[in-house]
This record gives C-alpha cells, structure tokens and sequence, in this order.
C-alpha cells in the first residue's frame, strides 16, 4: 500500500529532526570535552606554578641557610644547634616540610683567577673541559691578549689578526684585567658551548657536559688553588697532577675536608708532585657562589637559585651579597 504524500513528509521531516538533534547532542559533547581539557590544563598549570614557587622559595631558603652557616662558624655562640655544613664541604642539605633544598657551595679561591692564571694553566683547564689542544692554545693566546696592556706598534701577526677581529665585530680588546667572567664571551674562539658547556642524549637521559665558565672567577687573584672546593678539571690544570691523583684527592676529601696542605700531604697514600705544592692551598677567598636546588616531595619540579656573596674578613657575621640569579643548571 502507498503511503500518502503528507505520511511521506511527516517522516522526512521526523528525520531531520532527529538529525538536527544529533548534530546538536553531538556539538555539546564536543563543546563539554573542550572545556573539561581546559579544565585539566588550567588546573595542572596552576598545581605546577604553585609547586614552582615552593620549590623556588626552599631554593632561597638554601641560599640564606648557607650564608648562615658562613657567616657562623663552629663555635660561634650565636650559631648552636646540628650544623648543616663546615667549612671545606662542597654541600649541604636543608630539609623543610614537603621538600628541601641541596645546596653547592664553592669557595672562589677553588676556582683559577681569569685575571691571574698563565697561558699553560689555562690550557690545561681547556684540555680538561675536552676542548682541543690547539684551540685550547689560541684560546689561551687571545685571553692573554685581552687582558694585557696594548703595545702600540709592538703586535705580532696573530695579534694584528685578533684586533682585526674585534673591529670587524663592532668593539675592541679591554687590554685591562676582566671585569666579569661572561666577559670572556667576547674573546675570540670562546663560545656558548665552550663557556656554558652542552647538554647530551645518555641511555636516554639529558646529561649536561659543563663549560669552563664554572672553574674560572674574577673574585680571586692568586695562582694557588684551594683543593677542597676545586673541582677535578681544576685539580687538572695544577703543574704536575696527574688524573690519578686527582681521583685520590676528591675521594679523601669528600670523607672530610683537608685542614692544610700538610694534611693533604699526611692524607694521601702517594706523595705529591713537588711542582704541584705551590699551587695546593686551603686558603678562603672569602667569596662564595652558593647554588641552591629546592626540591619538593613526590613532584618533579625543580627551581634553582645562584647567589655570589662576599663575607666579612674582620671575623663580623656581614655579607655583601655580589650576584643572584634564577633558573641556574645545578652540576
């Protein structure tokens, strides 16, 4: 039997109401999706801004804990209680409620003076860091060149060519001691990777190969350097040491510092390189860069902080705070 025209157009008509309200279901289900995704990122960005401000706050907390520990040492009465950290350790760690802080420390006096360190040393230093032989040379040779006094009519080829480079790139060598270590980024052959180090793929881990700015200040002037807070390419650079020895040195003061370099000496289960003394010290520069990770509970986050400070030497707890920094790469 035919249906009739008007059951024909009550059934279309039916159809596209139907349709019409399945586009519609399905447009709200999409738009309730969209907000709920947004829901969840919203949510997670505001979970991780607070956890990155938790994390940034322990990390300053670090730093002033550390200054603390400075400015007080052992048997000050003003500084009682469990110590954190002694003088001659590389770090400490403040625990705090949900987290905590790991702390560097480092004594400039562990790092070789940019102002101060021969052509040699510095090589050694460069070699240390894996950077080639002959670049490690002509980067010592324009480093020398920066610093020292210019000799009008006196410059060799090498030299012309070096002053040829920085007119070309808009400036001139300082000729005059370095005023910063970033300085350095303005000598030729020096680059990021050299100076900042690189980061490398390892089994699938991020790894970070790390550059001779972290061995190199400008707060220390003496050609000696202080072992317990040297790191090894430092260690390295010394006349005479041998990687072996530096492997014994960092073992045996990672158990307890070195009180002076008779110690050092006594410590050691092999002498010393006689052309190496002269450059060993326990010294303090008094100049401390203090890098401090804070590090929250059952969370990924991590916010790092780098303080430069200056401490009293007339023996006062006073402190002149020189550098600070966000966002610093801990080693």
């Amino acid at each position: 039997m035919k249906l009739s025209m008007a059951s024909r157009d009550r059934r279309r008509e039916t159809g596209v109401a139907l349709l019409a309200v399945m586009c519609t279901v399905t447009v709200l289900i999409l738009v309730a999706l969209t907000f709920s995704n947004s829901v969840q990122i919203e949510t997670r960005t505001v979970v991780f801004r607070k956890q990155a401000a938790q994390a940034h706050a322990m990390a300053v907390g670090g730093v002033e804990a550390a200054i603390l520990e400075i400015a007080y040492p052992p048997g000050t009465d003003q500084q009682q209680g469990p110590r954190l950290w002694t003088e001659g350790r590389r770090s400490m760690t403040v625990p705090y409620p949900g987290g905590e802080s790991v702390v560097e420390i480092m004594d400039e006096a562990g790092k070789i003076g940019l102002n101060a360190a021969g052509q040699e040393k510095l090589m050694r230093l460069f070699e240390a860091r894996d950077l080639d032989p002959d670049a490690g040379s002509r980067l010592g040779s324009a480093i020398l060149h920066w610093r020292n006094p210019a000799v009008p009519g006196g410059l060799d080829r090498d030299e012309e060519a070096l002053e040829a480079y920085y007119r070309e790139a808009g400036y001139r060598a300082a000729h005059a001691p370095f005023t910063s270590v970033e300085q350095l980024l303005r000598v030729h052959g020096m680059t990021r990777d050299i100076f900042f180090g690189i980061a490398e793929f390892d089994q699938g881990r991020i790894t970070h190969k790390y550059g001779v700015g972290r061995d190199l200040t400008v707060y220390w002037s003496s050609p000696v350097v202080n072992v317990n807070y040297a790191s090894e390419a430092v260690l390295g650079s010394v006349p005479g040491m041998t990687p072996a020895m530096v492997e014994r040195i960092t073992r045996e003061r990672d158990i307890e510092p070195f009180k002076s370099v008779y110690d050092l000496t006594q410590r050691l289960a092999v002498p010393l390189p006689p052309q190496a003394l002269p450059f060993l010290d326990t010294a303090s520069s008094r100049f401390y860069s203090i890098l401090a990770t804070g590090e929250l509970n059952n969370s990924r986050v991590r916010r790092s902080v780098k303080a430069v400070v200056q401490m009293a030497t007339d023996g006062q707890a006073r402190h002149r705070l020189i550098g600070w920094s966000d966002d610093e790469v801990p080693e």
